[in-house]
């Protein structure tokens, strides 16, 4: 009997194997991408959660003010649609402008922090030179024994000459570079300087004490005079010239000064005002209503020695606490400026003028020279603040001739604010508090420049000055956790 050859079972065997392989091909696919959904909504989680902390980053940078410190105002939380996080900020030593800022954030059970070192400074906290190559002293060197102190911003070279020391920081240097003009220049010899340089530095032969050093520099532009400004500060000064108020009407100081806004019922300053060259409204030193093109006032003021207004015990009665809002008492050397004065024309505050008292602004059409030491009766504070402003130049001390100058205050000019003077063993001119403007210039022997140690001017600063309330934020090292 033949024995027929059938393939009927070896079909059905390749079937059930073939059966076998796709399905172990698909459980094991299936796990594959079991597992690779797990990772990828992971992953997906992890970026939500790191999205949602770098964007309580953002947003709390953007409004970050160091007065809420000391306030329980952090830790602070707070949430957008893909989860919620937690802020936390401490400072980082004991100079009031570094800290650190950490955010925390859930999103889908995963979570993810970012951290930022960083700077806050408020405009007015600093020493700014932002004109275009805007160059401590524009390449002429930082001179013989000179100092700077306090954070310093400039756009351009910083030039630092014989004997002359930056103490401090941090120093921000955009668009240009560090040099060291002689051996004896140094930086940081009370301690590390944090340094921020977009350019080179020099290879100094002194010691120089560096801590952070980043080559990423913010670009300042700063809200530079212009006509508009100069028309509203007139506006303000007229106005404030008959509103019966000592200062701004803010201050709810009640003061005689006219009746009904009529100029011409001045009680009590108009004919001392006089003396100071007042129009009609005397806080108004030029036409009246009207000024002169930006930066070219001819109706120039001098104050040393011929009193003017009225104020305690000349006018005013003894205890009242009231004085005019533009005075000055030549007997004592005390300037009294309350609000905002307008001056349609160069200001010279002569060897006479020695301190001043009031909360206010001088806005100055033209230059503006500052020959004796002025600085408040006692001290920065809320009722003792001069601010000048100007489209124009600043000069502290005389260019020519003996002697020197000084300032306590704040100064905003779009031109060059300068230290001249003679200079001596024991000290030259020198200026204290917050400088704005294109170029700052001190090239004479023993010059010092320091910001406000107090750290008071920023909170008590004249309303009409530019810029006010200016912080900004200096990014620094940033990193995920």
């Amino acid at each position: 009997m033949k024995t027929l050859n059938r393939d009927d079972g070896f079909a059905m065997v390749a079937v059930i194997g073939v059966v076998a392989l796709i399905t172990i091909v698909a459980v094991g696919g299936y796990f594959l991408s079991a597992n690779a959904l797990d990772e990828s909504q992971r992953v997906q989680a992890e970026t939500r959660a790191f999205q949602v902390a770098q964007s309580g980053l953002d947003s709390e940078l953007a409004v970050f003010n160091p007065v809420n410190l000391d306030t329980g105002y952090y830790p602070k939380s707070g949430s957008i649609d893909d989860g919620d996080y937690t802020i936390d900020v401490s400072s980082v030593g004991g100079g009031g402008f570094e800290y650190i800022m950490t955010v925390s954030a859930v999103a889908e059970g995963r979570s993810e922090a970012v951290t930022m070192r960083f700077y806050y400074l408020n405009l007015w906290d600093m020493n700014i030179g932002a004109g275009d190559s805007a160059s401590i002293q524009g390449g002429r060197g930082w001179n013989g024994q000179g100092t700077i102190i306090g954070p310093l911003y400039t756009r351009g070279d910083v030039h630092l000459g014989a004997n002359s020391h930056y103490e401090e920081g941090p120093l921000f240097i955009f668009d240009g570079d560090l040099y060291f003009d002689s051996g004896s220049a140094g930086i940081g010899e009370e301690g590390d300087v944090d340094l921020f340089l977009t350019g080179s530095m020099d290879s100094p032969t002194k010691d120089v004490h560096l801590g952070t050093i980043s080559s990423s520099v913010p670009d300042i532009v700063l809200p530079w005079v212009d006509g508009e400004y100069m028309d509203e500060m007139l506006a303000k000064a007229i106005a404030e010239s008959t509103d019966n108020y000592m200062g701004p009407e803010r201050r709810s100081i009640v003061n005689e000064e006219c009746t009904a806004n009529d100029p011409d019922t001045y009680e009590t300053v108009i004919t001392r005002s006089a003396a100071a060259g007042a129009s009609e409204y005397y806080k108004v030193i030029g036409a009246g209503a009207t000024r002169d093109g930006l930066g070219e006032g001819t109706h120039n003021l001098t104050i040393n020695s011929t009193s003017f207004g009225a104020w305690e015990g000349n006018g005013y009665d003894l205890g009242s606490g009231l004085h005019d809002d533009f005075a000055f008492n030549a007997g004592t050397g005390t300037l009294y400026v309350e609000g905002t004065v307008f001056v349609d024309g160069d200001l010279t505050l002569g060897t006479n003028v020695s301190h001043y008292v009031g909360n206010g602004t001088l806005v100055v059409n033209g230059k503006v020279t500052i020959l004796g030491y002025l600085a408040p009766q006692n001290g920065i504070s809320t009722t003792q603040a001069l601010g000048i402003t100007t489209p124009g130049d600043v000069d502290i001390g005389p260019r020519t001739g003996g002697g020197n100058g000084s300032f306590t205050g704040a100064i905003f000019a779009n031109g060059e604010v300068g230290l001249y003077g003679s200079g001596s063993a024991a000290h030259g001119s020198w200026y204290e508090g917050s400088i704005l403007c294109g170029n700052i210039y001190g090239d004479m022997p023993n010059a010092e420049l320091r910001t406000d140690p107090t750290n008071m001017l920023s909170q008590v600063l004249p309303e009409s000055m530019p810029a006010a309330g200016g912080g900004m934020v200096f990014n620094g090292t940033w990193s995920r956790q």
